[in-house]
């Protein structure tokens, strides 16, 4: 990332579209986006009934998507539909940048 906090002269000036990529990063916002856009697929991908109670949380060390869900018995349930559930998503990510290898229920 450039060194902003350096006096640059006309000819040494970044372009904000080369910044703001590496500041998105640093804050941790192209993650945070990420999960936004999959809490809002996740209803569709699942069900509404479902989403009341579960929702994407985070993405792991792993590059695994985390889903947290209300209670013991639906991560349960959920991890058995688990398989279909990843064909869905990544099907309704296929178009986007989101990328992750699985997904992991974890009762919050």
């Amino acid at each position: 990332m450039p060194d902003l906090n350096k006096k640059t002269r006309r000819g040494n000036l970044t372009k904000i579209g080369e910044i703001i990529p590496a500041i998105k990063e640093n804050l941790g916002l192209e993650k945070s986006l990420k999960i936004t856009a999959l809490k809002e697929l996740w209803p569709l991908v699942t069900s509404f009934e479902i989403a009341k109670y579960s929702q994407p949380a985070y993405f792991d060390n792993e590059e695994n998507l985390v889903i947290a869900v209300k209670s013991g018995p639906l991560a349960t349930e959920l991890s058995m539909h688990k398989i279909g559930i990843l064909a869905q998503l990544k099907e309704a990510i296929k178009n986007t940048d989101i990328t992750f290898k699985d997904i992991r229920f974890i009762n919050r």
